[in-house]
């Protein structure tokens, strides 16, 4: 009867021992499914500084029907000013056209494009580049 116990608690603990890990996150790309890894090829419609590295986790696709909604994060090796001054510069040539820019600390500029907004926020990183967040939503039609 001891036996049975001492092998029941190693079998259960075997068990949980294997449930630990990193597997137990849901996985993208090549683990995956490689058609759900989101990268900057997906999205034609919107500049992106070259050498830009997407933060996966901080960004989230909600709809690509009629172009694609929600917020897009990412680190860049320029200062602030030239990130301003490139979406300032690039973003027309998308067709989106401008509502409102605000040049700050944050820096912060508002897009339009057919029925969609986008809202970028531009902020210096502590040592190095920027961050960028672009967060494109629906207009009311």
């Amino acid at each position: 009867m001891q036996l049975k116990k001492i092998l029941f608690l190693l079998i259960i603990n075997c068990l949980v021992i294997s449930c630990t890990g990193d597997k137990l996150v849901p996985t993208k790309g090549p683990e995956g499914d490689p058609g759900s890894e989101l990268n900057f090829a997906q999205f034609d419609d919107i500049p992106i500084p070259m050498d830009s590295e997407l933060i996966k986790e901080d960004s989230i696709i909600i709809s690509k029907q009629n172009g694609w909604l929600g917020r897009l994060v990412f680190d860049t090796g320029d200062n602030q000013l030239e990130i301003f001054d490139f979406f300032r510069n690039e973003l027309p040539k998308f067709g989106w056209k401008k509502l409102s820019e605000i040049r700050s600390e944050r820096s912060l500029l508002n897009y339009s494009n057919n029925n969609r907004l986008a809202s970028i926020q531009i902020i210096d990183n502590t040592f190095f580049g920027s961050m960028v967040t672009i967060t494109v939503t629906e207009l009311d039609s």
